[in-house]
């Protein structure tokens, strides 16, 4: 599992083929096939074993008495969005699509209920009301950042690369500003589902 996520953090799922995961780990694709049917299904059991490590480090941060909330929250959200430098697996558009493509309608289902769990107990560490925001319009939120972020400038060629740092920044103080208004109990963030 920890290979699958550093090879999604440094080279990207599309550029990490069975061959190559089986070479670093040491094994033939025979024996990787006889624990999971594909690639996909490993980068999702990959993403479900990087979720505790994201949640213990979310803690980690609000444990910090010398940082404020706004600073923990920003930490966390930052290093997840530089997921290539932190070794956070974060996956592309591209990507995405890919894993989405040649899974099961269970597997999908499955994944998306671990999300929303791993949503709402990072909401819950940041000491945010879970009924005053929907895990799913978080996650929504922060994966938006992270994947474009990510995206610049192979897969979305038309942004401006030289400012994507600044870019990060205000969209991690913009979701920082609606969530302390949750915080705060002044404001309600649900999505119409």
């Amino acid at each position: 599992m920890i290979t699958m996520i550093q090879c999604i953090a440094d080279r990207g799922l599309i550029h990490s083929s069975i061959d190559v995961l089986c070479k670093k780990v040491g094994i033939s694709k025979t024996f990787f096939y006889s624990f999971f049917p594909s690639k996909e299904e490993l980068v999702l059991q990959a993403l479900r074993y990087q979720q505790p490590k994201l949640l213990q480090y979310a803690q980690q941060l609000m444990d910090t008495p010398e940082l404020s909330w706004r600073e923990c929250v920003a930490a966390f959200l930052k290093n997840c969005c530089y997921g290539a430098k932190t070794g956070i697996a974060v996956l592309s558009i591209e990507e995405e699509r890919e894993v989405y493509r040649c899974l099961s309608n269970e597997s999908i289902q499955a994944f998306r209920e671990d999300q929303v769990n791993l949503y709402r107990n990072l909401l819950t560490i940041f000491g945010l009301p879970a009924d005053r925001i929907d895990p799913k319009l978080f996650g929504n939120l922060a994966l938006s950042m992270m994947m474009v972020y990510k995206a610049i400038p192979d897969g979305m060629p038309f942004l401006f690369p030289e400012i994507a740092d600044d870019m990060v920044e205000f969209q991690v103080n913009a979701l920082l500003d609606e969530m302390e208004r949750v915080k705060e109990g002044t404001y309600k963030v649900e999505s119409d589902v």
